[in-house]
Order: structure tokens, then sequence, then C-alpha cells
């Protein structure tokens, strides 16, 4: 005898998928056909059997390609149950008329819906065949994770809660007379497992079993747990506390049966989120390029807001796009005890966060946040970042500025690795001062002193020390005992080089203005000399520099405090 609920049918499938992931364009046999799984289409494969059934992903093929519509009565004849497609904004009508004739159903699936997101929730789908069997929760409940909790509870005897990997709680059972302990009563108010290490043990048995645990010594009451995937995607987990009856076989099939209804709804959850998502980063990457869109738009009061910027590994085993979009995950989750409406975006190894800040929280709190994020990136997904903060800004149109800053930051912390991970501009606002000059002389030919291009030419193409001989006379602010000794020169050579330089360079070191602009000029150009190895650039051409460690570190040492005695 056919169970009936042997496979879902394609109408169950469309229910599944929503009407925002895909809308049916042809059902030639109707929707109560069973889909018996899916698979991605290869118009040069023989069909066969495997097709019997299944929905067929036509995966970067357009609706009216030949070789798609040439396919059809073989993949009709092979007994396919549908073809889903991106349409893209081209004519389906060919391809509906040919279907119609193969007796194919045609699925137009969303273009900005992942492919791995669709071949998720079929995947659900099929592994959860028996869902809407009399006495299971209906797809109503699906819609409510809320709804859903509590109908789980009434099943299987206990209070229910329902996580997601981070082991945040997106729902939770509120049915008369549940059992409480402390355990449950924390995690609900703080919507977070507390995550020692003896949860974290617990979790990482969950995460390897393949069905329901049994949980003794977590909490005062026994509790049962499964974890909730879409084929071997981990989605979260749901866990049962036991009341005073001891859970039976009869609690564990539920609650296992239970997990796939969740896999199907937190499927949907994740899509609406990502679409969300995507949405706001669009909007932020327009911000963040000078083009502010309206608060209203954002869902944010016009406020405080900086700007945190997370620089991405160069070296990783995960693709940077991949990592770009779980550290932008990583930060919005992180940011929910400090501010609502996180908005992120990637920009190529960078992950921008824009953080609305209410009045009561100081400044000082987004460089914690920073270090839990790295701190939490290292644990889950293995990878080393670092955060530069810009400052707190009070209106959209600033916005930039405060990403421009953080990139400043981020430019230091990679010039100075050993220094920190996390720094604010304020922290490193000297060093980012001076980058930014480094720019301006390297870029702007108006800005390059003749006198030091000249000197430093002449030093490496006959190796003299003029240049380094003077910049030890400014930093010892024309002391020559002190500047000799740091060379490890004698006094009398010393004042030899002085003398030279002036008469070879034509340098006045009684003008004020001049000693100024020649520190700052030899401070940013002679270690780039040292580490390049080769002849500087004509005075009266641009050459950007090469940032090197030894630049900045030569920068750091004594940066702050000449700017401030000059």
């Amino acid at each position: 005898m056919t169970n009936h609920y042997a496979h879902p049918s394609l109408a169950r499938i469309l229910d599944l998928l929503g009407t925002s992931a895909a809308r049916l364009l042809a059902a030639p046999a109707g929707c109560d056909i069973p889909v018996t799984g899916h698979s991605v289409l290869d118009v040069t494969e023989e069909e066969g059997p495997a097709h019997e059934g299944a929905i067929l992903l036509a995966v970067g093929m357009r609706p009216n390609a030949a070789a798609l519509l040439d396919a059809l009565p073989a993949l009709g004849r092979a007994g396919a149950a549908a073809i889903a497609l991106k349409t893209r904004g081209a004519d389906t009508g060919p391809l509906v008329k040919a279907a119609a004739t193969a007796g194919i159903a045609v699925l137009a699936v969303a273009d900005v819906i992942p492919w791995r997101h669709v071949d998720a929730l079929l995947a659900a789908a099929a592994g959860n065949s028996g869902q809407d069997a009399p006495g299971f929760p209906s797809a109503a409940a699906v819609g409510d994770l809320f709804a859903l909790a509590n109908a789980v509870a009434a099943m299987v005897g206990g209070a229910i809660t329902v996580e997601d990997p981070q082991q945040r709680v997106l729902a939770y059972s509120n049915l008369p007379g549940q059992p409480i302990d402390d355990a449950r009563r924390d995690t609900i108010l703080g919507r977070q497992v507390p995550l020692d290490d003896h949860y974290l043990r617990i979790y990482r048995r969950l995460w390897r079993a393949p069905g329901v645990i049994r949980v003794g010594d977590a909490s005062p009451l026994p509790r049962l747990a499964v974890a909730v995937r879409a084929g071997t995607e981990l989605l979260g987990s749901i866990w049962a506390v036991e009341s005073g009856t001891p859970f039976g076989p009869e609690a564990e099939q539920a609650l296992a049966d239970a997990a796939g209804v969740a896999a199907l709804h937190l499927l949907r959850l994740r899509r609406a989120t990502e679409l969300e998502r995507r949405a706001r980063g669009e909007l932020l990457r327009s911000l963040l390029a000078g083009k502010p869109p309206s608060a209203a738009r954002f869902g944010i009061d016009s406020g405080r807001m900086t700007v945190l910027a997370l620089e991405l590994p160069s070296s990783s085993g995960t693709p940077v796009n991949i990592l770009g979009l779980q550290v932008a995950d990583l930060v919005t989750a992180c940011a929910e005890t400090l501010t609502s409406s996180t908005s992120c975006v990637v920009e190529g190894q960078v992950v921008y966060a824009l953080l609305p800040l209410p009045e009561d929280v100081p400044q000082t709190r987004v460089a914690s946040l920073a270090e839990t994020v790295i701190t939490r990136s290292e644990e889950s997904l293995h990878t080393r970042l670092r955060a530069g903060i810009g400052s707190a800004v009070a209106d959209f149109a600033d916005v930039p500025r405060s990403r421009q800053e953080a990139d400043r930051v981020l430019a230091v912390l990679a010039a100075e690795p050993h220094r920190t991970r996390v720094a604010s501009i304020d922290d490193v606002r000297c060093q980012a001062i001076l980058l930014e000059l480094e720019e301006t002389f390297a870029n702007d030919p108006r800005m390059q002193l003749a006198s030091v291009t000249s000197m430093l030419r002449h030093d490496a193409e006959r190796g003299t020390r003029y240049a380094e001989t003077l910049l030890a006379y400014l930093d010892a602010f024309g002391d020559t005992a002190v500047a000799a000794d740091r060379l490890h020169v004698h006094q009398n050579t010393f004042r030899y080089r002085i003398r030279r330089i002036g008469e070879l360079f034509a340098v006045d070191l009684g003008d004020a203005d001049e000693r100024l602009v020649l520190w700052l000029q030899l401070r940013l150009m002679v270690s780039e000399a040292r580490t390049a190895r080769r002849p500087p650039p004509e005075a009266s051409t641009s050459s950007a520099p090469t940032k090197s460690p030894a630049r900045i570190d030569l920068l750091r040492r004594s940066t702050c405090r000449r700017m401030q005695t000059e």
C-alpha cells in the first residue's frame, strides 16, 4: 500500500518555498503530483529513473535556451516533476508552451535567492515527508516559530526552546504549567545560552549526534536536544525540559520530527533575513560612498553613529566572500547587546558595520564589541581579524568620514601588526595623520622638496648618509652631540656633513618653516629609501610609496612628541 505521506506534493513544495522565492509558471499535471527529490539539470546527461518525480534545477540556463527546450520532451518521458530556473527578465512563453506539451511543471525562482538556499529548502522538504500527517503541527505552525514551540511542547510533554547555531534563543513555548529551572529562566531572559566550557562540550556532542540526545548534567531538570539541519547544514537546535514524568521514546520521536519542521521554518527565516540584510547592505554601501539615504530607509533615527571596520586575512581556508558574510553575521549577533539596527556590508577584504549608538552607550563600548567579535571569530571561524573604529558622528552625511577614519586605523594596524588588533582613530590619530601626509607628499609633486629628493638620490647613488644625518640633527633639535651619538659618528664628522648638506642641497636650517617641512618629509621618506634600495623619484614626478612597517615604526617612535613640540 502506498504511503500517502511518502513524498511531499508539488503544492507543498511551493508552500514551503513561499511566493517570494518561487512562482509557478506552468503545471500541466496539476500540483498534487509527488516530488521525490531534486537535482541539478545537466542537458548532456542521459535521462533515467533518477529524474522520475524530481525537480530539476536548471542552474545558469536561460528560459529560451535551445538546449533546455530541446531536452523537455525526453525529461517528460522520464517522469520529471518540474523544472526550476531563474528567468532574469527573459521571455518565458516558449518554455511554458514546451513544458505544457511535455507535461512538466515550471517554477521561476527569484533571482536574488542563492541556489544553495533553494537546494537546502528542497532537501529539508524531502527529509520531512510526514509533516502533514495527522497529529503533527500544520503548516500554519511552521509560519510562527513561537506557535511551533508551543505545538512541539504539547507533543513532547516538556517546555521547548528553539536556538540558532550561535545559541541565541529564537523562540520558546509558554504553555501553562511548564517546568522551569534557573537555566531555562536565565536563557530566556538573556536570549542567549551562557557558553561556559561545560555547555560548549554539550553543544559539541549535540552537533555530532545524528538524532536526539539526552542531557542530564546541564541543569537540575533533564533535557532532550536535537540539532536542526537542512542536509548537512546546521541551522540550530531544539531543547525540551523534562517535567515530572521522564521522557519516553515517543517524546524523542516527536522531537526528532519537530526538527524537520523547524528546519523548513528556519530556512525561510534565513531567506527573509538575507534579503533584508542585502537591502540594508546596499543602502550602507551607498552611504559609505557619500550618497546618504533617508534615516527612514535605514530604520534608525538620526543620532550618534560610528563605523567599525574589520579587515579579513588575505589568506584563509574560506573564500573571502563567504568569510565576509560569516563575519558580518557575527558582528550583527554580537552587536545586539549594544545597539539595534546594525547594518553590515562586505567590501573586498573589509567588513564595514554601521553602529547606531544610544545616548547612554559610551564610544568605548564599540572597542569592547570589536574585541568580542575578534575572539569569537578565532573560536568559531578560526580567523584572526583586525578592527578599526571611526569617530562617532551625528549625521548620515558624516558617516563617510567615520569610514575613512576606520580605514586609516586599519592601515596603521597593518603596518604595526604586533601593536594591537583593535584601535579607534583617537588611539592612533598621530600615526593616521602622518599616513595622510605621506600620501599627500607622495601624490602631489608640489608638496615635494627638491632638496630632499636630491639628497636621497645622492645617498643612493654615492653611498653617503646625508639624509639620515639631517634627520638625526632635526630629531635632536640641533644638538650635534646627541645626534652624532645616535649615528655613532664623531662630532666633527657630523658637523662636516651638516655643512656639506647646506652647500650641496641649498638647505637653510635657520628657517623654522623649512626645518619643519624638511623633518616631515625626511621622516616619511628616509625609511622608505632604505627599504626600497633604489634612487628616489624626481621631484617633478609622482610616485606612491610602499607603506612599509619600518617606516611606520620610525614614525611611531617620536611623531606625537615632535608634532606637539614643533
